[in-house]
């Protein structure tokens, strides 16, 4: 007797209806009228089956923090630094239960939309020391049944700003952090000036020196123009390559490579590709072009012309009901259609992609293990209410059944 047979559900590129066994975890077999004797049997009838979501990018520890029923809370957009500021300010309010509940709440959700893996980005630096870590690992733990976790060493107030700061984050990985995290924004020099490349480059020597992935914010402004040595994301690409880093490293946002020249993108696309760097692409819409007065941009990077080149692209939340962002539901099924309409991908082809964005090019950025709808792969799965990825996109339709591990974790 195995433990899960799901019967009759569609997979993308199979043209007729399957049943999936499931045992220890793992997924035992794939095909046509499987002979199998199971504790649980459930009828997909012809429903779509895909690989668990994964949230590639997430401020878990700020999720949340918006209270809709008190006045004044999410906070009016002001400013692009203005959103900055206003959690700069609201965090000093944190405690750590607050945290734990949040991210606990915020798992749920995530769980209950299908999301099975989760790269969680967590607050490090001075101010906030380790506490925000100490917390994320406890949630970690708590939820490791059901949602898999990768916390990312946030740097809210900069990595070289103070000499004590490697000493801080080395820390926060002896007690539990996972990958290496960067913004290049966030790091003022005495000039006054952004040292972006000096920022990296401290990024990428205590994720080397820690054997961990790095996970960078990189080129979240949207300029009038740019050049190819003003791309972070380009000068990241080289270094990747200077220091064989390849398949390690992943930009999120990436935004200001949209306002480059197409022959500036390509010859930038290309060292991407040549870097494998993975590219998350975040909900920008929400916050950049706002002050533009005519031509309104979306802030979005470069999605089908990476694509196309063959650069491993993804989507994340990013930002869920917090100081960032007031929208959101830990739901990519939504973020996707959101790419879909700022990205301009509508062919059923495109939405197709999107789906494979969320679920094997973010597994891919992540890293993830034995991930998929083989045989041997960790049986994380989830069942739409639709028959093909196309619909399930345009439809926003149910979860129906989600599964991790092998065990039944929602069903809607």
């Amino acid at each position: 007797m195995i433990d899960l047979l799901i019967r009759n559900v569609r997979i993308e590129g199979d043209l007729t209806p399957v049943d999936l066994g499931v045992d220890n975890g793992r997924i035992l077999a794939r095909g046509l009228n499987l002979d199998y004797v199971a504790a649980q049997e459930m009828e997909g009838n012809g429903r779509l089956l895909i690989p668990g979501f994964v949230e590639s990018h997430l401020h878990l520890d700020i999720a949340l923090m918006n209270d809709w029923q008190t006045p004044g809370r999410p906070e009016p957009y002001r400013s692009h630094y203005g959103l900055n500021e206003a959690m700069e300010r609201r965090r000093r309010e944190f405690t750590a239960e607050d945290i734990e509940r949040r991210a606990s709440t915020a798992l749920e959700m995530a769980s209950r939309h299908g999301v099975t893996a989760l790269r969680a980005q967590c607050h490090v630096d001075r101010e906030v020391g380790l506490k925000h870590v100490e917390v994320l690992q406890q949630v970690k733990e708590k939820y490791a049944g059901r949602v898999t976790v990768q916390i990312v060493t946030f740097p809210q107030q900069g990595l070289t700003n103070h000499p004590d700061n490697a000493d801080l984050f080395r820390e926060a990985f002896r007690i539990g952090a996972d990958v290496m995290g960067g913004a290049s924004n966030l790091d003022v020099g005495e000039n006054g000036r952004i040292d972006w490349q000096v920022h990296i480059n401290a990024a990428f020597d205590l994720a080397m020196e820690l054997d961990v992935d790095l996970d960078i914010h990189a080129d979240l402004g949207i300029p009038p123009t740019v050049t190819l040595d003003e791309l972070e994301t380009v000068y990241i690409a080289q270094q990747t390559i200077e220091r064989g880093y390849q398949g390690r490293v992943t930009v999120g946002h990436a935004s200001t490579l949209g306002v480059a020249t197409p022959e500036v993108a390509a010859e930038a696309i290309a060292l991407i590709q040549e870097a494998k760097l993975n590219i998350i692409s975040q909900p920008d819409l929400y916050r950049l072009g706002r002050e533009d007065t005519h031509n309104v941009r979306r802030g979005l990077t470069r999605v089908k012309e990476l694509l196309a080149a063959g650069v491993n692209v993804t989507y994340a939340s990013n930002n869920v009901r917090d100081a960032l962002r007031p929208m959101g539901n830990f739901d990519l099924l939504e973020e996707g259609l959101i790419l879909a309409y700022g990205a301009h991908m509508d062919t059923v082809e495109e939405l197709n992609t999107i789906m494979r964005m969320s679920t094997y090019n973010a597994a891919q950025a992540l890293r993830l293990p034995n991930y998929g709808l083989e045989p041997g792969c960790t049986a994380d799965f989830v069942i739409l209410d639709a028959p093909t990825p196309s619909a399930a996109i345009i439809g926003q339709v149910e979860k129906m059944m989600v599964v991790k591990n092998g065990r039944v974790m929602a069903t809607n």
